[in-house]
């Protein structure tokens, strides 16, 4: 649930993330948990010095998980003859890895692709399309000189591999198609989103509007949107949200951006009707659902937060959290035995 409360980047510390990258990292997701390493990285403050150290050494693990899982797709990538993908993988091990021993074997492995042998492995094993001249300028097959030339070295071009690799790890967290959505904005995008993690929304938000002359989009409407909201513009910016919801009334992190805003001034009642509507149209029906719990707890209402989170138990993903909220709940109203009863089933007898 990480992404959903990170929307607006508020509310939430260092241990927050740093819990939700330990976890990430135990499920072996290792591109999520390095996310929230960084995010915890990023709120960690300076004195927190064993924070700081667990932190360091959380990113350090998953970037080597991730280094590893590279090398190894740049090998099999190299094996098979291409290149461009060999190189790519290995240039992103350099990105990711803290191991001395592994970013060592990735350079080597760099420096081979780029011998004159290993070019012409790869020509020999490349599809026979290309001897019809496909993906290429000119065909080679009729050179009367073609055993004496060798196929280029590929140029690694670092800088845009770790800028594009980095965009793709970041939009992972992203719930369902809005990854692949993404990555399919373009470059431009990217750049624009990158900065926006880096903290920079000054330099993003004239890229995201152009953008949104050109055509209009969903996507760049709710980053745009964002923005807007961290400056301080809160009605611009649920403006801005409704108008992507006219656009694409699918896009369920332009309901939850809308919520988040609604319940900034406490306006629980109207965050309460836009997650129903999320419901209507079963978008995220387990985040949903949970989320209805919290909702009305913040308004006041027990009894549908209870009612609501008990619902929220017939989905695997947020069971869990289910049931952490409703414990406590049931055994303040002296409903000890259902709250025991949950504990046993959903938190291994913690109670």
């Amino acid at each position: 649930m990480s992404f959903f409360s990170k929307l607006f980047k508020k509310d939430r510390d260092h241990n927050y993330y740093l819990a939700q990258g330990d976890k990430y990292f135990a499920a072996e997701r290792y591109a999520d948990a390095r996310v929230e390493y960084q995010e915890a990285q990023a709120c960690c403050p300076s004195d927190a010095v064993e924070d700081v150290k667990r932190i360091a050494d959380g990113l350090a693990r998953a970037g080597n998980r991730l280094g590893e899982l590279n090398l190894e797709e740049g090998n099999h990538a190299a094996n098979a003859g291409d290149l461009q993908k060999a190189a790519d993988h290995l240039s992103l091990v350099l990105e990711l890895a803290a191991d001395p021993a592994l970013r060592s074997r990735a350079t080597s492995a760099l420096r081979e692709l780029n011998q004159p042998k290993a070019a012409s492995a790869a020509a020999a094993k490349a599809p026979a399309a290309h001897a019809h001249g496909h993906g290429h300028k000119s065909s080679c097959g009729s050179c009367s000189d073609s055993g004496k030339h060798h196929q280029a070295p590929v140029e690694v071009n670092t800088d845009d591999v770790h800028e594009d690799d980095r965009f793709t790890l970041l939009v992972q967290p992203l719930p369902g198609d809005l990854p692949e959505r993404y990555c399919a904005m373009g470059h431009e995008f990217a750049k624009a989103y990158l900065l926006i993690h880096e903290g920079d929304d000054a330099a993003a938000f004239p890229i995201l509007k152009e953008m949104l002359l050109s055509s209009e989009n969903d996507i760049v409407i709710y980053e745009l949107a964002l923005i807007l909201y961290r400056g301080g513009h809160a009605h611009e910016c649920e403006e801005l949200l409704k108008r992507g919801l006219n656009i694409n009334p699918d896009n369920a992190t332009l309901y939850l951006a809308l919520m988040h805003l609604k319940c900034d001034f406490g306006l629980y009642g109207e965050a309460i009707e836009i997650v129903t509507r999320m419901q209507q149209r079963d978008l995220l029906p387990d985040q949903a659902q949970f989320i209805l719990g919290e909702l009305h707890q913040a308004s006041g209402d027990n009894a549908a937060a209870l009612e609501a989170w008990s619902k929220a138990l017939q989905f695997k993903s947020v069971a869990k959290s289910a049931a952490e909220q409703l414990v406590p709940l049931l055994a303040s109203q002296g409903r000890d035995a259902e709250a025991k009863f949950l504990a046993k089933q959903y938190l291994k007898g913690c109670c």
